[in-house]
């Protein structure tokens, strides 16, 4: 049982409760305010505490809360001291009509609210009948079916900033847990995810704040256009509304930068004093966008031609999604427009969800160089380098089922007669050749995003031909070959190999010499 809580208790606006270490590897702790005062100043500044999943849903909380404070404000200038930070975030929560309690973790006055936690119209806790003594497990985003890939409960003494972190995750990423659980509104149904997928100055977070506020609200009238916000009410700080979990806000209640929550949760003492969470669960999504597919002007997601926001897969950000993303026909948020004299890096970060299950974290940084910067930003130029990248995804197919596999076949099988193609022995050589091809992938493509398609096409084979023969000299110490047909199984593979890749690569080889008209073979090339 709770004991009684204190009326306030861990309030960030005055409490030194986030630990950070600047760029000299100094660590102190800071107010919420502080925290949003170094960030705005552009000093680089790392939460110490913060957990790998958990990135981008802090950095899309502080940008957002960011945001709300300075449009509330008619403040266009972001650089602000930890005293005016702290001014402007209780004018924010005062249009919310809620006080400092909107910012603090522990409030015994249930009919208001607490920091990410809505007040409790019932009056009691028993209205909330899960409990945890731990902000990991089922409290976080993670699912104990993959334990082995992000450890659900590695936090063993949780802090107060624990706490705070984990709340900002499951209030804005959570999807749906089964009835009475509901999901964001932010993701593309209950069992998909919050990517993000954007561009970035540095791996500074400082900068892509700085950055990421100034892309909000210069498209916040945008937002308010083209998604109804703000008719009936500007709703931003959404913890602050009382919610019995049976109501839902529509989006002409909201601010175009929202911070939504998706669960009913109270934090408390339990008799040794110790934080302790209280979790209810409700008859209706906090915010009504099932028909909205996760389009609700997500400034790190990404929007379909069919207006569903990106749903991400567990491979991750592997060479050919990143393309895709980078040149297909998706409708970036603001995070993602590319500021070609700024922008230095494409990130993309997620915590793939599934039907009960979590796909695993994944995190991906790629540099983009200020000449392929340049083509990207001109439509031109950006459809010839997107056509090139598409092909390259292609030619990487044909090294690694038309080129490779038939070799390490051939090689793993003695050199039969007819091969057998479900043999997935091979698959490692396989999987390990489009692992190096991801590795210098964008490497080659921006460096040679100036060259003449042709040419760069030639190059980029030439390249994926000296990878894919690493696989196969790497398969010959280390495949089970039969002795008696292992040095013909060599011949021959090294055979295929070259004909399958003159017969797919004909570029890639400079014009024979001689005058027979001979076509180089090409055998156990994959059906």
């Amino acid at each position: 049982m709770p004991k009684s809580s204190p009326p306030l208790l861990h309030n960030l606006l005055d409490d030194r409760l986030l630990g950070i270490e600047d760029k000299g590897g100094r660590r102190d702790r800071v107010t919420l305010p502080d925290l949003l005062a170094r960030l705005s100043d552009g000093e680089p500044t790392t939460l110490t505490a913060l957990q790998a999943h958990q990135q981008h849903a802090v950095h899309a909380f502080l940008v957002q809360l960011a945001a709300i404070a300075l449009s509330r404000a008619g403040e266009d200038r972001i650089e602000h001291d930890e005293a005016a930070w702290k001014a402007l975030l209780l004018g924010a929560a005062e249009r919310d009509g809620a006080g400092p309690e909107a910012f603090t973790l522990i409030v015994g006055d249930l009919s208001k609210p607490a920091f990410l936690q809505p007040p409790v119209p019932e009056g009691k806790l028993a209205a909330l009948k899960n409990e945890h003594d731990r902000p990991t497990a089922d409290l976080d985003v993670l699912i104990t079916a993959k334990n082995h890939d992000v450890k659900i409960d590695r936090v063993d003494k949780p802090t107060v900033e624990h706490w705070i972190f984990a709340l900002i995750t499951l209030q804005t990423m959570q999807g749906f847990l089964g009835a009475g659980n509901y999901g964001i509104a932010r993701m593309n149904g209950g069992f998909s995810s919050r990517p993000c997928v954007a561009f970035a100055p540095g791996y500074s977070e400082a900068e892509r704040f700085r950055r990421d506020v100034r892309l909000l609200l210069e498209r916040r009238d945008s937002l308010i256009e083209n998604f109804g916000f703000g008719q009936r009410g500007t709703l931003g700080l959404v913890w602050c509304k009382p919610w019995d979990g049976t109501t839902s806000l529509a989006f002409d209640e909201l601010d175009p930068f929202f911070i939504e929550i998706c669960r009913r949760i109270r934090l408390s003492l339990a008799e040794d004093g110790a934080v302790v969470a209280y979790r209810g669960t409700s008859k209706a999504a906090r915010i009504d966008a099932k028909e909205s597919n996760g389009n609700t002007g997500d400034p790190w997601n990404l929007v379909s031609r069919d207006g569903k926001a990106l749903t991400m897969p567990e491979a991750g950000f592997t060479y050919d999604r990143v393309q895709d993303f980078l040149f297909g026909e998706w409708q970036a948020g603001a995070a993602g427009d590319l500021q070609p004299e700024k922008d230095h890096l494409w990130v993309g970060q997620v915590l793939v969800r599934g039907q009960g299950k979590t796909g695993g974290y994944h995190e991906r940084w790629v540099p983009v160089p200020p000449k392929a910067r340049m083509r990207l930003a001109r439509s031109e130029d950006r459809a010839e380098l997107a056509k090139r990248s598409k092909d390259w995804v292609s030619f990487a197919g044909t090294a690694r089922l038309r080129i490779l596999k038939p070799a390490l076949l051939t090689l793993l099988q003695g050199a039969p007669e007819q091969l057998k193609f479900d043999d997935n022995r091979v698959d490692p050589y396989l999987q390990k050749l489009d692992q190096a091809i991801d590795d210098e992938f964008f490497q080659l493509l921006f460096e040679h995003a100036d060259e003449a398609p042709d040419e760069a096409n030639v190059l980029f084979q030439r390249r994926l031909i000296e990878m894919a023969r690493a696989q196969l000299d790497e398969a010959g110490q280390g495949l089970p070959i039969p002795n008696a047909r292992r040095w013909r199984a060599r011949a021959q593979a090294e055979r295929v190999f070259e004909g399958a890749s003159r017969n797919h690569f004909k570029a890639a080889f400079p014009p024979k010499t001689a005058t027979s008209n001979e076509e180089a073979p090409t055998l156990g090339d994959s059906p």
